[in-house]
């Protein structure tokens, strides 16, 4: 029990200070994408912080895992390096021993890993999305970027060809507004500058050397062009006020596993609806065909019965059946390009509740390769720890992400794609695991130098790369 404690005391350090390291570099690649459009439009401290919070359930569900395998090897890698794998083994304790509580704990973060990823982390994706929309609300003009159409605006779309940095003016703007009366305006303008007005209720742009171009709401067939040097448009409702809206729609990384089972479902009945809706469609030409053409085993004979017509009759009648099959076609082609969106739909939000178990159950693969290679590595340095870490991570990115992308595309199973990279790391983990037991990490033996090898190369990475961004 002593020696239990010992261990899993040797994990705690460097797990949190991995777990501080790891999100800490997420943190500064999500304020870096953010912090312009954030700190342009004025928001308070206590926003501010809550964006931060609610984008930190997403980093946490990445970090974790990594950490986990950072921790593993480095703790197992100082026991090593201190001869203290050696002494266990002298006093007749197996290293398979040692990883035993290390694996429970594992296991208790993985099911902690599953509640969190279901409830934790999609409530905190809505909420998250909801601020950003009423961040985006507040003072739109701060997101206006050339060449993007912009449709923050209440009834107006704007797009600017080209923004002048220093001056802000904008250049190459097309403006189509809806009128009240429901007639459409297109407004076209070389530059424009912007300022706000009714305390910046309202954005003004002044606009210069344009046209508009309207049609007559009361008779359509008016149509005018209207040229200017010089107009102003108000844009209504720019508000400084932070304005929170609730939003009943959500995406797939915003729903719980219950929510993307009914739409799994949904998905599936949907697709047998339109799979009987093409064969219907595709019978009734086919029955009406046999009628008409001799020695047609096409339809089931239990369909069969109307007599052969004369030739006239059933060239005038296969003439008919020429339109209709022509437009069963369309239809049937129809029907399945709907059946393929519902599979893909169906595949979509399989992926995702798979998603979220297997990057749970990683945190316990990671232990099946962090504790033999730490123990391998004979070092408990942050290096190694960092450089193992990375590029299993790398793999396992990989794996997942290409496993995605296939299944989105029908290619693969979902269920497949989700858990091949924890497939193929964990028996990876099971054959070095299997190898420690059996005392084959021996500097003389043909499995040490393979992996000493794979260690060498990486290493040679890693050092390339500091070199040149360092």
């Amino acid at each position: 029990m002593i020696l239990v404690r010992y261990v899993l005391k040797e994990l705690i350090a460097p797990f949190l200070a991995a777990l501080f390291g790891i999100t800490f570099l997420f943190v500064v690649d999500f304020l870096v994408k953010i912090l312009d459009n954030v700190l342009s439009k004025g928001l308070p401290t206590s926003t501010v912080l809550e964006i931060f919070v609610l984008n930190l359930a997403w980093m946490l569900s990445l970090s974790i895992p990594m950490a986990v395998l950072v921790a593993s090897l480095m703790a197992f890698g100082r026991l090593s390096g201190d001869q203290e794998i050696t002494a266990c083994k002298a006093a007749g304790v197996s290293p398979l021993s040692l990883m035993r509580p290390v694996l429970i704990v594992s296991m208790l973060i993985t099911v902690l890993m599953v509640v969190f990823n279901n409830w934790v982390l999609p409530e905190a994706n809505h909420r998250s999305v909801e601020l950003m929309s009423a961040v985006s609300r507040k003072k739109p003009h701060a997101f206006i970027d050339a060449g993007r159409l912009i449709t923050q605006f209440p009834d107006v779309q704007l797009w600017v060809n080209r923004i002048d940095p220093s001056s802000g003016t904008l250049y190459g703007i097309q403006i189509f507004e809806m009128e009240k009366k429901g007639s459409p305006r297109i407004v076209y303008a070389d530059s424009a500058s912007m300022e706000y007005a009714d305390n910046g209720a309202t954005l003004m742009l002044r606009l210069r050397s344009g046209e508009n171009h309207m049609i007559d709401a009361d008779n359509p067939e008016n149509y005018f062009r209207i040229r200017f040097f010089s107009q102003d448009l108000a844009m209504k409702n720019v508000d400084d006020r932070l304005e929170r809206r609730s939003r009943n729609y959500r995406s797939d990384r915003e729903m719980t596993i219950e929510m993307m089972q009914e739409v799994v479902e949904d998905a599936e009945k949907k697709y047998e609806e339109y799979k009987v809706a093409a064969i219907e469609k595709r019978l009734n030409t086919l029955v009406a065909l046999r009628a008409n053409v001799a020695g047609d085993t096409v339809v089931p004979e239990n369909l069969e019965g109307t007599p052969m017509l004369d030739s006239v009759q059933r060239r005038r009648s296969l003439q008919k059946i020429r339109i209709q099959e022509i437009s069963a076609l369309r239809t049937t082609e129809r029907f399945y390009g709907r059946m393929e969106a519902e599979e893909k739909r169906q595949a979509q939000y399989t992926v995702e509740i798979q998603k979220k178990f297997s990057t749970a159950f990683a945190c316990f693969i990671f232990i099946l390769i962090g504790a033999p290679l730490g123990i391998m590595a004979r070092k408990g340095g942050i290096g190694t720890g960092i450089l193992y870490s990375l590029a299993f991570f790398v793999i396992y990115w990989i794996c997942l992400i290409g496993g995605e992308n296939l299944a989105d595309r029908l290619l693969v199973s979902p269920y497949l794609a989700m858990w091949a990279s924890n497939i193929i790391i964990g028996i990876f983990g099971i054959f070095i695991t299997i190898a420690m037991v059996r005392d084959k990490f021996s500097g003389d033996s043909k499995f040490f130098r393979a992996i000493r090898a794979v260690k060498g190369f990486f290493g040679r990475v890693f050092k390339r790369v500091t070199k040149r961004f360092g």
